[in-house]
C-alpha cells in the first residue's frame, strides 16, 4: 500500500474528495431490501445534469436496451440493480471532475479508457475460474477508478501536474515514474488513497494501486493482475494493435487467472466492440 512518506506528501498537497452525495444514497437504498429501483431511479432524477449522463449511458448501444428509457426510473427498471450501480458510479464520478474540461487534459480520452478498463475487467473476471475476492461488478468500479489519480493531482496541483503529464509522454517515459520523481507520489498512490476514503474493499485498492506492477505484487495477487492486465489489453486494443492485445495475457498469466486461450480471444473481441460503445 501507499508509503508513509507519499501518503503525508498526499494529504499536504491533494484534495482527495469524498464519496459522491448520489452514490452514498444509492449505495444505502441498494443495502435495504425494502427499497427497489424506483426509489433508487427518484433519487439519480433529483440531480438533473447527473439523470441526464445516467440515461445517455443507459440508453448506449453497450447495454443494448430494446426500448429507450425517458426516465431514470424506467432505466433503473430495466437495467437492474447490479448494473445500475456502475451505471451511476461512472455518471456520477465523471460529473465530480466535469470542471476540469478545457484544462489541456484529454478527459473524454481518460474517461474512455477508464470505461473501456472497467468492461473489460468486469469480462475477465466472469470469464476466470479461479476464485476471486471481488465481484465483476466490484472489477468495474476497480476498472473505472484505476487512473481516477490523475485527473485528483489535475483538479489540485494543476499546471504542474499538465506539464509533469506533457513532459512524460513528449518523452515516452512512464507517467507514474514522471509522477513519482516529482512529486514523490503517483496516481496510482493517490487513486488507492480515495478508494480506501471510498470505503472500496481492500482488494480493489490494492487492484489500483498496483495496476502498473511491479511484478512481484502482481504475481500473488489475482484481482490486481486481473486489473492490471485489463488496462494494459485496453490500451492496445484502442491503439488498434490487436496482436499485442491478444499476446497481453501470456500463458502464465491465464494460467494464474485460470482462463483458457478462447478466452482471450473473445476478450479482445469484447473489447474491440465495446470501444465504439462507449458513453462518456
Amino acid at each position: 500500500m501507499v508509503n508513509v512518506p507519499a501518503k503525508q506528501l498526499i494529504k499536504d498537497n491533494l484534495n482527495i474528495p469524498t464519496l459522491p452525495k448520489v452514490l452514498v444514497r444509492v449505495g444505502q437504498l441498494l443495502d435495504d431490501p425494502e427499497c427497489g429501483t424506483r426509489d433508487i431511479g427518484e433519487v439519480v432524477s433529483r440531480d438533473a445534469p447527473l439523470a441526464a449522463r445516467v440515461l445517455r449511458i443507459a440508453n448506449s448501444a453497450f447495454y443494448g436496451l430494446r426500448e429507450r428509457c425517458l426516465s431514470t426510473e424506467a432505466a433503473c427498471s430495466v437495467l437492474g440493480l447490479r448494473v445500475l450501480r456502475n451505471v451511476v458510479m461512472q455518471a456520477a464520478v465523471i460529473q465530480r471532475f466535469e470542471h476540469l474540461r478545457n484544462k489541456g487534459f484529454d478527459l473524454d480520452g481518460m474517461w474512455r479508457h477508464s470505461i473501456l478498463t472497467a468492461q473489460t475487467s468486469a469480462f475477465l473476471a466472469r470469464r476466470s475460474r479461479r476464485g476471486l475476492d471481488l465481484e465483476p461488478e466490484e472489477f468495474h468500479a476497480c476498472g473505472l477508478l484505476h487512473d481516477i489519480g490523475k485527473v485528483v493531482m489535475l483538479d489540485s496541483l494543476g499546471n504542474d501536474y499538465l506539464e509533469c503529464f506533457n513532459q512524460a509522454r513528449t518523452l515516452g517515459d512512464r507517467l507514474h515514474h514522471a509522477e513519482q520523481r516529482r512529486f514523490g507520489f503517483a496516481h496510482t498512490d493517490v487513486g488507492a488513497m480515495l478508494a480506501v476514503r471510498w470505503g472500496l474493499p481492500t482488494a480493489a485498492v490494492s487492484a489500483i494501486q498496483f495496476h502498473h506492477g511491479p511484478l512481484e505484487n502482481l504475481r500473488d495477487d489475482p484481482v490486481a493482475a486481473l486489473v492490471a492486465n485489463a488496462n494494459l489489453l485496453a490500451h492496445r486494443v484502442a491503439d488498434g494493435d490487436f496482436v499485442a492485445a491478444e499476446a497481453t495475457i501470456d500463458q502464465e498469466t491465464a494460467d494464474f487467472l485460470e482462463l483458457e486461450r478462447r478466452d482471450v480471444f473473445e476478450i479482445v473481441d469484447f473489447a474491440a466492440e465495446a470501444l465504439g460503445q462507449i458513453e462518456v
